[in-house]
């Protein structure tokens, strides 16, 4: 299994599609698996949440310019 770990002061600002909708996050992981590329990230779908999941590489794309929520 081939992996990539950012540091903390390192994590991507990334955009995470739950539900098919698009939430800002942090990029914390990525990982090989036989299946494919997944990721470990950090998001929120709203001001005071936060959640850590594992998606699949096409549910993690680099945030867009502009201010986190």
């Amino acid at each position: 299994m081939t992996s990539r770990v950012y540091r903390p002061d390192e994590r991507p600002d990334v955009e995470v599609r739950v539900d098919g909708e698009w939430h800002p996050g942090e990029l914390r992981m990525w990982h090989h698996r036989e299946d494919g590329w997944w990721a470990n990230v950090n998001w929120r779908p709203k001001p005071g949440m936060t959640f850590l999941d594992t998606v699949r590489e096409e549910d993690v794309r680099l945030a867009q310019a502009g201010p986190r929520r």
